[in-house]
This record gives structure tokens, sequence and C-alpha cells, in this order.
């Protein structure tokens, strides 16, 4: 099977996000950006990394991204810069074209000129958060750095009528618990002789290596 492929113009922190996450999921990813010290940051996390002014028209020809399955444009914080790249892109008939916006207006004129889909990214977290809150999953997944997060897990199997001393996770995971969230309450701090039950979830904080080691344990 064909391995998607993807390119991402700008290496803000939004762009970085999006090609981590593409590059960790099995895609090509080849980000773009005019600023060499922006690209050092995720040469060593993407398949391939161009310098380049994807503005002028002879640049973007010799990327070769005809034939890429999308195009994410990340720069957001320059409307006419966004536009001409998505304008490039819509004729050389790129299959999906996303483009972060700021506002509705830049939104409605981005959508004019070719994009497939248009995201505002701080609002649409504003959303989210927004909705957790009221849910009460108030530790659902917060980044707090590239490599560290704090994420909901539900209670593996083999865990379940186990007290958080015999799991020892700490040592065995690399990981801490540092709350759980039952039927009725939220535990902030658990105390060690906790026995998890299967309708516990857990709140995890840790490296995300080890975060994902820990959610592949099934049973």
């Amino acid at each position: 099977m064909k391995r998607k492929e993807f390119v991402i113009f700008g290496v803000g922190d939004f762009g970085m996000n999006v090609a981590k996450t593409l590059a960790n999921s099995g895609a090509t990813v080849m980000v773009v950006d005019k600023e060499e010290s922006q690209l050092e940051k995720i040469a060593s996390e993407v398949t391939h990394t161009i310098c380049a002014d994807a503005t002028n028209p002879e640049a973007m020809k010799q990327l070769g991204i005809r034939n890429y399955d999308g195009a994410i444009v990340g720069i957001g914080h320059n409307l006419e810069t966004s536009a001409l790249i998505t304008m490039q892109l819509k004729e050389m008939d790129v299959p999906f074209i996303m483009v972060k916006a700021s506002t509705d207006i830049e939104g409605r004129i981005l959508t004019r000129v070719g994009a497939d889909k248009v995201i505002f990214p701080d609002r649409e977290m504003g959303i989210r958060v927004g909705n957790d809150i009221i849910n009460g999953n108030y530790f659902e997944a917060i980044e707090l750095s590239d490599e560290y997060s704090i994420v909901d897990m539900t209670v593996p199997t083999s865990w379940v009528g186990k007290t958080l001393q015999q799991l020892n996770v700490r040592s065995k995971y690399g990981i801490s618990i540092i709350g759980i969230r039952g039927l009725e309450e939220l535990n902030v701090n658990p105390a060690a002789d906790y026995r998890l039950l299967a309708q516990d979830i857990l709140i995890v904080l840790g490296h995300n290596t080890e975060i994902q080691r820990l959610r592949e344990i099934k049973e």
C-alpha cells in the first residue's frame, strides 16, 4: 500500500505539530519554509525539508508536489502569503488543500482562491476545551511540551482489582497516575492502596513514548 504524501508550508507551532503527527502515523512528509532555522527544528522528524519561498511560482514548481495527496498551509499570520500559496496549489491540481486562518473573512477569501478546508485552530481548540470542561473531561489531553503530556486512559483489563502499589507503574512504565475519575467523583493524587475499578478513567502524566507504550496494554 502506497504511503500517503503530504507537504506542509510553514513551521510555526501549528505546522510543526501537524507535520510530526502525520510523520508519526507513517506518512511521507515534506516541510517547506523560507527560514532555515525553523526547518532545523523538525528536520530529524520528517521525510524532507526544503528552504524556499513558496510564493515564488518557480520555487513551487521545483518542489515536485503535483502528485502529493494533500497540502497544509499553516502560515496563518499573513493572508496574502497563504492566498498565493493556495492559488498555486490549486493550479497544480493538488487533491486536498487545507489552510489555516484567523478570521471568518480570511476563511472566505481562502476558500474562494482554492482551499478545500479552512481551519481556525485557536477557535477550534477553545471550543474543544470548553466542551471538555462542561463534560468534566478536564485532563483529556494536555500537551505540556513536545515530549510530555497529561492524558486520560481507560484501565487495562489486567489492572482491574489491583492497587496502585501492586501495579507500581512509576517504576515499570515511567509514568505517574495523578488522578482517577470514577463514576461520581475525581480522585486527585490517589493513595497507593486505591484498588482500580473497570469503569475508572486514569489521568496519567508522563513522557509521550511511555504513555504510548502504556496505551498498547490490551489486557
